[in-house]
């Protein structure tokens, strides 16, 4: 649960910018129905507990933060539609994350990627801060009786899951035929702030730069654009089910710097809007 009060807090902020982060969402929201003529979506797509679902609430309705849970995470089972209002016919797709789920739900939307049916895909990360579905880190396959040692190797294996998952969409973009982009979304900003070098070299480079370098080389730049972005979608400590801790959110990060993130990744959706029109 966030802390007291973090509702108003945030309000407030957004509040005081209401007429400029209005302004940007409704040039997203006039995009997005720009493509009833042509129907193509956005995959949003990543593992599970990155906040898939959060992004998507965001980008197709408003979101009372007051009011809305967007803290709780909720394991997701199928293939979730995300239908804009007042235009069912265009839609934000977003598959499970968890290793289990994905064979049988990520083959068709891997096809659809081939042949063209998504105009983006919206990948997401999180520095290896994935959510865990288990009540407690002790009922974790992975927990050896140490909690910081665990704590340390679950971020590093999914990490590592992360660049599986860019791979397996890399291929598919790959031959796909049609204008697209692609952007790397890394989240959960409020547990590693302070660490953006770090950050940067994992996504910029390394394995995970290395296959997005790949890909763009592969790629007509005319019909194809990467772009990265970082954000907290919300503020929440990195906890289990259970309630129990296994990082704090990162010191002197605050609600205006999470409402900034949020704002900053409508500017480059914004910018790809942009790059999208060009001939």
């Amino acid at each position: 649960m966030p802390e007291p009060g973090l509702g108003w807090q945030i309000l407030n902020w957004v509040w005081d910018r209401k007429d400029e982060i209005a302004g940007g969402l409704a040039r997203i929201y006039a995009w997005f129905r720009g493509w009833a003529d042509a129907p193509r979506g956005i995959l949003i797509i990543g593992p599970g507990g990155t906040g898939k679902t959060t992004l998507a609430r965001l980008l197709t309705g408003p979101v009372d933060w007051v009011r809305d849970t967007l803290w709780e995470y909720s394991e997701s089972i199928g293939i979730e539609r995300y239908p804009l209002p007042g235009d069912p016919r265009t839609r934000i797709v977003v598959p499970p994350g968890q290793a289990h789920r994905r064979a049988g739900a990520w083959s068709e939307l891997q096809a659809d990627i081939a042949a063209g049916r998504y105009r983006g895909v919206i990948l997401l990360a999180a520095y290896g801060y994935h959510d865990l579905a288990e009540g407690s880190y002790k009922n974790h396959p992975g927990y050896r009786g140490n909690k910081a040692e665990f704590v340390e190797a679950h971020l590093a294996s999914c990490r590592a899951d992360e660049v599986r998952i860019l791979r397996s969409v890399t291929e598919y973009v790959r031959v796909c035929p049609e204008k697209m982009w692609l952007l790397t979304l890394v989240t959960k900003q409020d547990l590693w702030a302070g660490g953006e070098k770090a950050v940067a070299d994992h996504y910029r480079g390394g394995d995970w730069g290395a296959a997005v370098g790949e890909l763009v080389a592969a790629k007509d730049p005319r019909r194809f654009r990467h772009e990265h972005a970082a954000a907290s979608l919300l503020i929440r400590a990195f906890e289990t089910a259970a309630g129990e801790s296994l990082a704090k959110n990162a010191e002197g990060y605050d609600h205006k710097a999470q409402v900034t993130s949020v704002r900053r990744v409508i500017e480059v959706l914004d910018g790809l809007r942009l790059w999208e029109a060009e001939t």
